[in-house]
């Protein structure tokens, strides 16, 4: 947190014109456990001590780098060419505003163009905005396009999308009068045949997830039509980077495709920042949120770039906006643009191709450890579930004392899950090292 130069005074008079007591009293409303208790690291030390002190708190922490990791869940482990984040760290780039504004260089402007163009040839979509805060804001800002577009206020939501997208999408929703109609998921299969029963001429749009949250992939087809024909949108919520292997949104039928950008050149980092990609068909440009960047000609006649469509409240009458979001960081737009452009298309699909390839080793690998009662079969990408004969969360946590960060509890995210966990597998990972997860499994479920 940065310096506030508030006096005491001041913080009394705020605090009285909210109608509160203390500080404290601001974040009464969350769970005790989750607030952090004060750091005591003792009085009159040195800087050089203090830091010192600060460092040995920061090692207990155990970040994805020190670890071998199968986790996924919405965020993975891919590898980053070192050049991404070089490229990124230039004073021309790393320390400039967010690029929003009209002053913004024709060099960032360009680097922009080319990643909304890269975005385009990934999903299949005609135009793509210049990224947002993160996937689920991504989803959330793709189904009000649809309610716009169509006029129509119901959305029917696979259960097969993130939860925590889901959950972004119904605090958005929460006080509007736009409809919503959720259907389960077949096991961890999204039920594509519900899906499109739900649909109706009432429609605004079909939330889907490709792959979904549990890893599971289907032909979206038959349900984008169906979409289509009743003057519905279909919206894919996408992991880019597995559309180096399979079927683009776009070849789908698909009017609206978002997601998380993660996967494109952006390190786990704790959880961000991360990177929403938000494309569309050319029809729906109009409704498309957020910084767009287009390519025109100077007064010279020569190729230049400049800001377009900017329909956002910071540009025009707040009632006549397409949305009141805010665009996220420029440089993670750049660093997916620079990884895109530096591992190019064969690239891409190499990665996704190991991504596949290693986790069905995987799972036929994990089936033999002792202690795992089932590994879920269905298609899937490179995430998959299995079931254990302990509770998920002691598993992983012995995995963690042997090196790995094994998998996702996921009784975090669905009700009565507590022995399963979701295994992700990226091309980072090696045969040796998943031999050793199921190994270190076998150990602590002895």
């Amino acid at each position: 947190m940065g310096y506030v130069p508030h006096t005491e005074a001041e913080r009394e008079a705020m605090l009285k014109a909210v109608g509160i007591e203390t500080m404290d009293d601001l974040f009464a409303h969350l769970p005790k456990e989750t607030i952090a208790k004060k750091i005591n690291i003792g009085k009159g030390l040195s800087e050089s001590e203090t830091i010192g002190a600060l460092e040995h708190l920061a090692r207990r922490n155990r970040p994805a780098s020190e670890l071998i990791c199968f986790a996924g869940g919405g965020a993975y482990d891919h590898f980053i060419p070192p050049a991404v984040w070089e490229i990124l760290s230039r004073g021309e780039l790393y320390t400039a505003y967010t690029p929003y504004q009209p002053e913004a260089s024709q060099g960032v402007l360009q680097a922009t163009f080319e990643y909304q163009t890269m975005i385009c040839a990934l999903t299949g979509m005609d135009v793509s905005n210049a990224s947002l805060y993160d996937g689920a804001t991504a989803l959330v800002e793709a189904a009000l396009m649809a309610v716009r577009a169509t006029g129509r206020r119901r959305l029917v939501v696979d259960d097969g999308l993130h939860p925590n997208a889901r959950s972004v999408l119904a605090t958005y929703l929460r006080h509007s009068d736009i409809e919503t109609a959720r259907v389960p998921t077949d096991g961890f299969i999204s039920d594509l045949e519900g899906l499109a029963k739900a649909l109706d001429e009432r429609s605004a749009a079909v939330l889907a997830g490709y792959p979904n949250f549990f890893g599971s992939a289907a032909d979206l087809s038959p349900l984008m039509k169906r979409a289509k024909d009743l003057g519905a949108l279909g919206i894919v919520m996408a992991y880019p980077l597995s559309l180096g292997l399979l079927k683009s949104p776009g070849e789908m039928g698909a009017d609206i495709v978002c997601g998380e950008g993660q996967s494109l050149g952006i390190p786990l980092s704790f959880g961000g920042p991360y990177l929403g990609y938000l494309a569309c068909r050319e029809n729906l440009i109009r409704n498309l949120p957020g910084r767009i960047v287009g390519e025109t000609v100077d007064s010279k006649g020569e190729r230049a770039f400049a800001l377009t469509l900017q329909t956002r409240e910071q540009h025009i009458r707040r009632d006549k906006a397409t949305s009141n979001i805010c665009t996220n960081q420029a440089l993670c737009a750049l660093a997916a643009g620079a990884y895109m452009a530096l591992v190019g298309r064969s690239g891409i699909a190499a990665a996704a191709s190991l991504c596949a390839s290693l986790a069905e080793y995987a799972r036929r690998r994990l089936a033999l450890a002792r202690g795992v009662t089932r590994v879920f079969e269905y298609p899937a990408f490179n995430e998959f579930a299995i079931e254990i004969r302990r509770p998920a969360h002691e598993a992983i946590r012995g995995l963690v004392d042997r090196g790995f960060l094994g998998g996702v509890d996921l009784g975090r995210f669905v009700h009565g899950e507590r022995n399963r966990i979701l295994i992700a597998v990226t091309e980072k990972r090696t045969l040796p090292q998943i031999d050793a997860l199921a190994s270190a499994l076998g150990e602590v479920l002895a």
